[in-house]
């Protein structure tokens, strides 16, 4: 059995893929998988970042484009440290999964000639952004998966798939088994408290990133790097830990943490932002604008909102409105326009107040294109992988792709996996020399008394310290916080904590005030293996055994 633990799109692909490839599947979920049809009875409880992506599916589908077209973008987004051969991966395998999903009628908004409407995005030098339901595109193809996936379960399959699926819903996964230095299953919990242990050939983690650690957010509370955790108690190497994107423009009234994303398509079709005195920032900041890389765009955001001491930059859709006519907002982003109505708001006349929050992690467990890990039996894919697909920032609507394209790669391997632990890792190849090269970093292994307010100062910090700015005395102040407290929150605060003190330069998401340029010499991955508590590090294993070679260094944040 091969057990997916996450049923976003990058669990739900690779429950499709794995099912496909004649294995027998379970997808473990914290919430409900849903109805498949986009819409709640009342009683569902769909989690993760899935449902809420609203800028849609990065993709080389049209005429005029091509896949090494929007390679060299991906390229150009991620400051010198993308993985090519992955990027590789995801543009070509991208463009012919949509086209798939498209043919197996996938509900992608439609121009007026009745072919896919394509959107811009920032950094985007084609139009390839394929929409669905206005501003609700990844809710629609979230509804289609699980469309699939219920046609896979016992009862209602279709008869085209050779494994079984079923679904265990409202069940958190506490820890991973392991044996012989393989992962062999997963502990869990469901809602009653009541425990167990699974079985399974494999393991696949789909569990999404940790930008939920920060203050402000635009992702779902449940996005605080679980499986990241779970995965390097279990010995994987992470890396890429310290970029951490944040998104320009997510409404600056913010509940709980959570802030409104309004989408970049919004800049795409014609929006500016402004400062405190009504002027256009962004430009002579770059040459394209409003449009320009996301980290270019909530830096400049940033340090307007720094010169004017104010809360606030100012999103101007107005000019869209103007252009195409009374109404246009609401047709073309009816679920940003109801949400701001609701919170009193009519952009179709006034700009909206916004500021930068953190929005997707490029960080996580260091994996290779078919998802392996660092350790036999355990894949990932999604945004709780690191890949390198993203570089140091990641080019905007690449990543319910990088879900399509790496969580059925994942998938399948998974079900191909047979235990062969001597032939798992190749030294040579670009994952074996990342966990080859990988630091040590230790963090705490205690259990926290107060829980809700440690997470509360942890999150504090991270904000604080470790937010768009960065500088070596703020990360040895945030790390002294982290040190002090205990569960998974300063747990992964200290992972991130120790590859931002590593990383003495400003590239891509990560900027450091007091290295502001770009160092030639660290054009390389950052990776790291996590030693729990304050025991001696392990000694280097026997070189016959390439997947475990760990040329280990020890990083301070001090």
């Amino acid at each position: 059995m091969i057990l997916v633990i996450g049923s976003g799109v990058a669990g739900l692909c690779a429950a499709l893929a794995a099912v496909h490839a004649g294995a027998d599947v379970m997808i473990v979920t914290a919430g409900e998988l849903g109805t498949g049809n986009g819409s709640s009875d009342g009683r569902e409880r769909v989690l993760g970042n899935t449902p809420l992506a609203q800028g849609g599916i990065a993709a080389a589908i049209g005429i005029e484009d091509r896949a090494a077209d929007h390679l060299a973008d991906t390229l150009q987004a991620g400051a010198g440290l993308t993985v090519r051969a992955a990027a590789d991966v995801l543009v070509r395998d991208g463009a012919r999964l949509v086209r798939g999903l498209l043919a197996e009628g996938f509900a992608a908004d439609r121009g007026s000639d009745g072919g896919v409407a394509l959107g811009l995005e920032a950094a985007h030098s084609r139009n390839r952004i394929v929409h669905a339901g206005g501003d609700r595109s990844g809710a629609v193809l979230h509804a289609h998966l699980v469309g699939r996936v219920l046609d896979s379960v016992p009862g209602r399959r279709n008869g085209s798939l050779n494994g079984a699926l079923v679904v265990r819903e409202r069940t958190t996964v506490t820890g991973l088994l392991s044996e012989a230095g393989a992962v062999t299953g997963a502990t869990v919990r469901d809602a009653d408290g009541a425990e167990a242990s699974l079985s399974a050939d494999a393991v696949v983690l789909a569990t999404g990133g940790y930008a939920s650690l920060y203050p402000m957010s635009s992702n779902h509370a449940g996005a605080r790097g679980a499986g990241i955790v779970l995965a390097a108690r279990a010995g994987a190497v992470v890396a890429d830990l310290e970029f951490v994107q944040f998104h320009p423009t997510v409404l600056a009234e913010g509940q709980n943490g959570r802030g409104l994303l309004i989408s970049e398509a919004v800049r795409g079709a014609g929006a500016v932002l402004r400062d405190a005195r009504g002027e256009r920032f962004m430009l002579g900041r770059h040459p394209r604008a409003e449009l320009a890389p996301r980290d270019v765009v909530s830096l400049e955001t940033h340090r307007a909102m720094h010169r004017a001491g104010a809360a606030e930059v100012w999103l101007d859709a107005t000019p869209i409105e103007h252009r195409e006519g009374s109404g246009a907002l609401r047709r073309r982003f009816p679920a940003i326009s109801r949400a701001l109505a609701a919170r009193g708001h009519d952009w179709a006349r006034e700009p909206v107040p916004v500021a930068a929050a953190a929005h997707y992690t490029m960080g996580g467990v260091a994996s290779d294109t078919s998802g392996r890990s660092s350790v036999p039996g355990l894949f990932v894919a999604g945004e709780a992988a690191s890949t390198g697909v993203h570089g140091a920032n990641r080019l905007a609507s690449n990543s319910l792709l990088e879900g399509l394209v790496f969580g059925g790669r994942a998938g399948a391997a998974a079900a191909g996996y047979r235990g062969r632990q001597d032939e798992w890792l190749e030294s040579g190849s670009a994952l074996g020399r990342l966990v080859l090269d990988a630091d040590r970093c230790v963090v705490g292994d205690g259990e926290p008394r107060h829980t809700g307010a440690l997470e509360l100062e942890v999150s504090r910090e991270l904000g604080t310290h470790l937010g768009i700015e960065r500088n070596g005395s703020g990360l040895a102040l945030a790390a002294r916080v982290f040190e002090r407290g205990a569960g998974d929150a300063a747990r992964l605060a200290t992972m991130i904590c120790c590859a931002a003190a590593a990383r003495r330069e400003t590239r891509g998401a990560h900027v450091r005030s007091d290295f502001p340029d770009v160092d030639p010499a660290l054009s390389r991955r950052r990776a790291f293996r996590i030693e729990f508590g304050t025991a001696p590090p392990p000694s280097p294993p026997a070189p016959s055994r390439p997947r475990q070679l760990t040329q280990q260094r020890s990083v301070s944040v001090c």
